[in-house]
């Protein structure tokens, strides 16, 4: 086989979620499926388009183009647990692969050439394993970098050695969706400047597109010239590792819970390091004597049986209080489906030490939750410990919910409003715009300390409401009056910049003009003109 470095081999499986609805709604092969998102379709199965179902169409347009199509409503959850189970038959096949999204997969190259005699020996041995264990259908694509054997996936074809950057040329601008939801709006933009094919966007300078876009645009640039993206993440087998202790007699006492967890922790730890792994994240599970159950995922730096035994400690606290003063019975830790995303599956009120169910804990189970390689979980050598700090917002957590301690953080957006990000502590933050990407006129530090949307008047000398053109100010500001009736005088302000956000939308489009001003109250302010009204939009500190 070939030991072109780079080359990898990439499996999707076609309209992946429609395949995953039938797997989780027990679906008839042959039977119709579409999937909805936001109301519309966003996959559908052979069946279903051969009966004339596209994306973007509605439930009502479905069910008058195929009444016995089964239709089912996106589920991620769905879509991420069965494909990767499905894919455990390249455990043994493979020495390394990465699951991209659900329903595609890579798999370098390099790791296959002591295994295979050849590129196509190899992908019809991989097919044939992954088609025999799930019934799946699955196209290959074969390509110099991850981003075009993508797309070369998505047409079942080979791009031969060296032919990357002429392949990509020809594909359309819109494959960069590839790279993610927050190139939406970069691909309208090239639209927009007549790039209608990644071809035309490799010819540009790189430098220009630097200046004009930004990392995020130099990122796109680059997939669309071929040029390697970031190394592949190995894929983490799919053994699940837990532990579990029945006790003889229900307990209520935190001590008594702590030590056992702390035993409990060891033996998981032990379980994990056998693997060559290191276990991140850990979910336990507790089963009251009286059928009640909690399940909390917990997030740890630095994984100890004495951190995982605190953390069970502080659930059971919180928890064992609200089973005390009549939680609802019958929840089953068996039956429940706890998504593996969230920190916080029971609604728990707060402690009272002397509010114990007398029924008490009967079962404990720890969950290795998260799993990575060791040199993935090593943190900086400039991390600063935060010690009992730590400790104690870690225990907050606990007794009141992960939303009792947030931190903030920075999203993209142009807004104040919009860029900030509030995340629960210990958790990855997950912005909903990408701070990456290009924000042109963006509000730059330093950004204002309180965010508010509050209507003012700000007005001239002669007392006349000051003007925003896309020139500039029709008058210098002068004073301004606040929804109180309270008046300040502007000692100071800067130049004012218009922004115009969602332009391509009449529905979202926006046209503001920005402003900063200083009053003799010694308050530093963002305004904000929109529609005909000035806003207080922010307060600086």
């Amino acid at each position: 086989m070939s030991d072109e470095s780079g080359r990898t081999l990439v499996l999707t499986v076609p309209d992946w979620p429609a395949v995953a609805a039938a797997v989780e709604h027990d679906i008839a092969p042959g039977r119709p499926v579409a999937v909805l998102h936001a109301g519309k379709v966003i996959a559908a199965d052979a069946p279903a388009r051969a009966a004339g179902i596209t994306a973007g169409n509605n439930k009502r347009a479905v069910g008058y183009r195929c009444p016995e199509a089964h239709i089912a409503v996106w589920d991620e959850e769905a879509d991420n647990r069965h494909f990767s189970a499905g894919v455990g038959a390249l455990d043994n096949l493979v020495a390394r692969f990465t699951l991209l999204s659900p329903g595609t997969l890579a798999i370098p190259l390099d790791s296959l050439r002591h295994g295979y005699a050849d590129e196509a020996d190899a992908v019809e041995t991989l097919v044939s394993a992954l088609v025999d264990d799930t019934g799946w259908e699955f196209f290959p694509g074969i390509a110099d970098t991850v981003f075009a054997a993508v797309l070369a996936a998505g047409q079942a074809r080979r791009v031969e050695p060296g032919q990357t950057v002429d392949f990509l040329s020809a594909q359309p601008i819109t494959t960069l969706e590839y790279a993610g939801a927050e190139a939406t709006a970069l691909i309208e933009v090239f639209l927009q400047l007549g790039l209608r094919t990644l071809g035309d966007l490799a010819r540009l300078a790189t430098k220009d597109v630097n200046a004009r876009f930004g990392a995020f645009g130099r990122h796109l640039h680059d997939l669309a010239s071929g040029r390697a993206g970031a190394p592949l993440a190995d894929h983490v087998r799919g053994e699940q590792l837990d532990v579990e202790l029945d006790l003889d007699a229900p307990t209520t006492r935190s001590d008594t819970l702590g030590f056992l967890a702390r035993q409990l922790g060891a033996d998981l730890l032990a379980k994990v390091r056998r693997q060559a792994l290191v276990c991140t994240q850990i979910t336990i599970e507790l089963d009251a004597a009286g059928g009640q159950s909690s399940s909390r995922t917990w997030r740890i730096e630095d994984m100890q049986e004495n951190a995982i035994a605190d953390r069970l400690r502080w659930q059971a606290e919180g928890w064992l209080a609200g089973v005390g003063r009549g939680s609802p019975p019958g929840q089953n830790p068996r039956t429940a489906q706890p998504d593996p995303q969230e920190l916080d599956i029971v609604d728990e009120p707060a402690p009272d030490a002397e509010d114990f169910s007398d029924d008490g804990i009967i079962a404990l189970r720890l969950i290795a939750a998260e799993l990575t390689t060791p040199i993935g979980a090593t943190r900086s050598l400039f991390d600063e410990n935060t010690g009992q700090i730590t400790h104690t917002l870690e225990r907050l957590q606990g007794l009141f919910g992960p939303d009792a301690v947030l931190v903030p953080g920075i999203q993209g957006g142009w807004d104040p409003a919009e860029t900030n990000l509030w995340t629960p502590w210990q958790q990855a933050a997950v912005p909903e715009r990408s701070p990456a990407a290009p924000w042109p006129g963006a509000l730059h530090a330093p950004r204002p300390t309180t965010v508010e949307h509050s209507a003012v008047d700000v007005l001239a000398a002669d007392g006349s409401p000051v003007e925003a053109r896309p020139s500039g100010l029709g008058a210098a500001p002068a004073t301004i009056r606040f929804p109180t009736g309270q008046t300040e005088t502007i000692t100071d302000y800067s130049g004012s910049w218009p922004i115009e956000s969602g332009w391509w939308d009449p529905n979202r489009a926006v046209y503001r003009t920005r402003l900063q001003v200083v009053t003799d109250a010694g308050r530093a302010l963002l305004l904000s003109k929109e529609h005909g009204q000035w806003y207080l939009t922010g307060r600086y500190r």
